[in-house]
């Protein structure tokens, strides 16, 4: 499986792509049970650093229902073909994220714009990246504030822009504070749909005020290169040179 013209220039200009029909229905019918059978057996994951209060449940996971959305489907293949045979490492496990429904108020969710694992919590240089994230859609999200993934278009190339002018410690003050982020984007789309998404591109997430759970894993893929040469002089190369790792994104407009 690969991208077509117009999906990478979509994720040359945005950042991100949403794929349709990568996963099989049933490997998602086979993960969303798992799942369920876990939240019934009382076996909650915990929360991450950018939980709510009571909406949403993060877990790392890497039991074969969950891994076989990406292991017996043609996520890896596409994986591959955007960074390059046998230059994908391999992946271990995935984050199952579940957005429950709000409650019934006005109450907005936190905002916390952010790139993943992009600093420590003293603010220093940035100690964990990947090369590009995968979300597997486990449930239908129609429309928005369904708990959506919320990205923000185009900030993979402002940032690598104020990150060649200022250093890798030039968001330091929060993405917010330190680029002019664009209209966001909330991520619509129906179950076994992946949404690709650079490692550079700010994100969030919104409230659910729906009534039914939403329900994603998300695969990160590391190239090799990054994946064996954790130096700085590498980190600055890839982060200022967005598509570095990714050959099959060379000479596509916008890159």
């Amino acid at each position: 499986m690969k991208l077509s013209l117009a999906q990478k220039r979509r994720l040359a200009r945005d950042g991100f792509v949403v794929v349709p029909g990568v996963v099989p229905r049933e490997r998602v019918d086979a993960a969303l049970r798992e799942i369920n059978h876990r939240l019934g057996a009382n076996s909650h994951p915990g929360k991450d650093a950018y939980a709510d209060t009571l909406d949403y449940l993060s877990e790392y996971v890497d039991s074969p229902a969950i891994m076989d959305l990406m292991k017996a489907s043609p996520l890896r293949a596409l994986a591959a073909s955007l960074l390059g045979a046998n230059r994908v490492e391999p992946c271990s496990q995935a984050q199952v994220v579940l957005r429950f429904p709000a409650k019934t108020d006005d109450s907005p969710a936190k905002v916390s714009v952010h790139i993943d694992g992009m600093y420590d919590d003293d603010h220093k240089i940035p100690i964990v990246r990947y090369t590009f994230c995968a979300g597997v859609l486990l449930s239908d999200v129609p429309r928005e504030n369904m708990g959506n993934l919320v990205a923000y278009p185009g900030t993979h190339a402002q940032i690598a822009k104020i990150f060649k002018a200022k250093g890798l410690g030039a968001l330091k003050r929060g993405i917010d504070k330190s680029i002019q982020l664009p209209k966001p984007v909330q991520v619509t789309g129906k179950a076994g749909d992946v949404v690709l998404f650079h490692f550079q591109t700010a994100h969030d997430k919104v409230r659910n005020d729906s009534p039914d759970i939403r329900y994603t894993a998300y695969f990160r893929f590391w190239h090799i290169d990054a994946w064996h040469d954790k130096s700085p002089e590498y980190l600055k190369r890839a982060l200022t040179d967005i598509w570095l790792e990714w050959p099959a994104m060379r000479g596509v407009h916008g890159t």
